[in-house]
């Protein structure tokens, strides 16, 4: 159903750019052989007429119900060992087709229509913020899109990918898993109380997110997207959307689309004011199938690359080489966006939060891309890179954070833990807020 709803959001977006590069000329030739020239063969067979049409409705009808009974006789004879088959194999079902398709059609669109007639729920009413001082704190959250954390360097992966990011004071989490394995599922996820055992996009959809409560308490939220949307996440709080009304003449608008680093352009002008901040950017990271397409050419670093749209026609090491060269971009822009908070450090608390929405599959298994369910999808798809950076003199003034959040470097993680952490960044108390997921706590 993920990909139904992905497919959905897509269209409710407008989201032209992903649908490009989806769109391929060996996708096109495959339709087009194996589609739509057998269809129209099938369709210039002439039909036999019945002279009576209830004749030829008779007819077809047998034919079912003897088939119907054929297969019920052999699953009743074979009742045992196609249950205990079915039991023990229950992702064969996603690979019925059509049927499946069909049915997550079905699901999808009686959860949506179920979800319009839902009441909103407002969460965190009695939210309010107790800090210990009354210094401002200015935080940025960054989403990434598509990073998988065993090519991030700081993970143990063998090519440097993260240079920048390795000199800088953080605290690197090892083992976080992702809610989902799309966008549209994830990113909801992220900053939802539900939880990812209780959660579902229109039940998150119908109830108040972190970034609602923080807002309440005071703290001013601004989401900046250079994706396809925020999923109807930043719907009650300001926002803006880069892909819309794009600039062309930019020096950083590249293939319809930015280049990442952009979303840095107008962070000075959220600072206006005395409030607490927090700034969420959700970048394009290392969005596929179209790798090449996500960073400047100065970090084409590992060569050769994949230059092509359908990265099952490139090699293993070009699709890997363009895939690790959009981690490196995002190491630049991420290492960027610190120095850019470290410039106000000094009369601010200051942090960067970082978690991808889900993982990316490379080839392996000859699967690509992402969207896999749950129950199916390689690691590859759901461990996920996350850390927190504050500036040396915060961990230096607090070393018994810098030691709690040390021992957890290794611990068992998830999406979950995000939105109590951004609460406890600020210091918000609220009936919502669980102290044993804030990874600060």
């Amino acid at each position: 159903m993920d990909m139904i709803r992905n497919t959905a959001e897509t269209v409710r977006d407008n989201n032209q750019q992903e649908a490009r590069e989806l769109l391929s000329l060996p996708l096109i030739l495959h339709l087009l052989l194996w589609g739509i020239v057998p269809s129209l063969a099938i369709a210039l067979i002439p039909v036999k007429r019945h002279r009576h049409w209830w004749h030829g409705a008779g007819i077809r009808t047998a034919y079912a119900v003897g088939l119907v009974v054929i297969a019920t006789g052999l699953f009743v004879v074979n009742n045992k060992y196609a249950t205990f088959f079915s039991r023990e194999n229950a992702e064969l079902k996603v690979y019925i087709t059509p049927l499946f398709a069909l049915h997550s059609s079905y699901r999808y669109f009686k959860t949506f229509h179920a979800g319009q007639t839902q009441p909103f729920v407002t969460l965190g009413t009695d939210a309010y913020q107790q800090k210990s001082t009354p210094r401002r704190t200015i935080g940025i959250m960054v989403i990434g899109e598509t990073a998988r954390a065993d090519h991030f360097s700081l993970n143990g992966y063998a090519r440097l990918t993260n240079p920048r990011l390795s000199q800088q004071a953080l605290v690197n989490f090892q083992n976080v898993t992702s809610c989902g394995t799309s966008t549209a599922y994830s990113v909801p996820c992220m900053f939802s109380f539900l939880g990812q055992a209780d959660y579902s996009p229109e039940a998150a959809d119908k109830q108040s997110n972190v970034l609602d409560v923080l807002q309440h308490a005071g703290v001013k939220v601004v989401w900046i997207d250079n994706n396809s949307s925020c999923k109807g996440v930043c719907t009650r709080i300001e926002n803006t959307n880069m892909t819309q009304n794009a600039n062309p003449n930019d020096d950083l608008y590249s293939d319809h689309g930015y280049y990442d680093e952009a979303m840095l352009t107008d962070l000075p002008r959220y600072l206006a004011g005395d409030q607490d901040v927090l700034i969420v950017l959700h970048t394009l990271g290392s969005h596929g199938p179209t790798y090449h397409k996500r960073y400047p050419p100065e970090f084409a670093q590992f060569q050769p690359y994949c230059q092509h749209d359908t990265p099952h026609t490139c090699s293993s090491a070009e699709v890997i080489n363009a895939y690790d060269n959009t981690i490196l971009y995002t190491d630049y822009v991420l290492s960027k966006t610190i120095d850019w908070l470290k410039s106000h450090s000094d009369q601010a608390d200051t942090f960067l939060l970082y978690a991808s929405d889900h993982g990316e599959s490379l080839g392996e298994n000859g699967i690509y891309l992402h969207g896999l369910p749950y129950l199916l999808a390689p690691k590859a798809q759901t461990h996920i890179p996350m850390f927190l950076w504050r500036p040396e003199s915060y961990w230096q003034q607090n070393p018994q954070a810098w030691s709690l959040l040390q021992n957890k470097k290794q611990a068992k993680l998830s999406h979950d833990h995000l939105p109590h952490s951004l609460l406890g960044l600020y210091a918000v108390q609220t009936t919502v807020y669980q102290t044993e997921l804030d990874l600060s706590r």
